[in-house]
């Protein structure tokens, strides 16, 4: 698919600095914005550093072949968020938590997607390979 760059391609690094900018500006949005809870550098580093461990395994995934797989963990990190920020209006207290646990929930759909993709594109390569013979 010519959307998904090559492997080992410089492309990734904006894929990973990209979705690294959206996946923090999102969270902060959810955190400071629609939950309403007050700025504090401290929180906004650490979700800094979740969006970067996040963005940077996929984009690493990416970049030594697993293209798949990282197009499905960005894919399921941007849906998460999305539910997440939808989740999260009108809950306070204990009842944001779930707005957590929908976004680790849909990233790690993405991760297992993306997983059984890449698995499935190894073995129909191979099958595919043995039958010139």
């Amino acid at each position: 698919m010519r959307v998904i760059p090559v492997s080992r391609s410089k492309q990734w690094l904006s894929w990973g600095a990209t979705s690294w900018l959206i996946t923090t500006l999102l969270f902060w949005l959810v955190r400071f914005v629609i939950l309403g809870q007050p700025w504090t550098t401290v929180h906004a580093f650490r979700f800094l550093l979740v969006a970067l461990a996040v963005s940077a395994f996929a984009a690493i995934c990416g970049w030594l072949g697993a293209r798949w797989l990282g197009l499905s963990i960005l894919s399921g990190n941007l849906l998460g968020l999305l539910c997440m920020a939808f989740v999260s209006r009108g809950n306070t207290g204990w009842e944001e938590l779930s707005s957590l646990l929908v976004y680790l929930e849909l990233l790690g759909l993405g991760l297992a997607v993306g997983v059984v993709l890449e698995l499935v594109l190894l073995f129909a390569g191979r099958m595919g390979s043995g039958r010139g013979r």
